[in-house]
């Protein structure tokens, strides 16, 4: 099995450490992402970007934005060899705790990984500066300031650094699907 296959308690604690010389050195670069069975209905979109580390592994960073509700996004430090989601921020996100039952309804927090207990040790993020609630007629435009400063409190909570080539790109809307009005569908 390769090393890049596998993340431990020992790798995470040297990423989450800042013992790895973690950086973010290029831009997100954004794409839309459809729904499964309606190729032309965009649910959300998403960004990467590389981290160089001085490690063999890889990491990345991803940005994922819900078009029906924009002012609720995530980022998520993903080492993509294991699949391995080390660090999720859920920003006013929405769930249950399976564990605890307790439910998160537009509120902030952050899921933290261990090989005993994956991602299921949630907490609440003091260091994050976004406003508590849902904004009210939010768009990608309005919420791009929120999205960059965050993007900032995200890679410093997670002990890495921007680099000089990194630079914030704003979320792309996404294309609208083109109608084909006066024209006869045939099977």
């Amino acid at each position: 099995m390769d090393r890049d296959d596998v993340m431990t308690d020992a790798l995470a604690d040297k990423v989450l450490g800042g013992r790895i010389g973690g950086a973010i050195n290029l831009p997100f670069q954004w794409k839309q992402k459809n729904a499964p069975r309606r190729p032309t209905a965009p649910i959300h979109i998403e960004a990467h970007t590389p981290v160089r580390t001085d490690l063999p592994c890889r990491l990345e960073l991803r940005f994922r934005i819900g078009l029906d509700k924009p002012w609720e996004y995530s980022l998520i430090l993903l080492h993509p060899g294991s699949r391995t989601v080390l660090r999720r921020l859920d920003v006013r996100g929405t769930h249950i705790d399976r564990e605890t039952g307790e439910e998160y309804i537009n509120r902030t927090h952050k899921h933290k990984w261990s090989e005993q207990r994956g991602n299921k040790d949630v907490y609440a993020p003091d260091d994050i500066r976004h406003s508590p609630g849902p904004v009210l007629d939010a768009t990608l435009a309005v919420m791009d300031e929120e999205y960059d400063r965050v993007v900032y409190d995200f890679v410093h909570e997670c002990r890495m650094s921007i680099g000089g080539g990194y630079l914030w790109v704003p979320p792309t809307p996404p294309t609208p699907a083109l109608t084909f009005e006066g024209f006869e569908e045939y099977p």
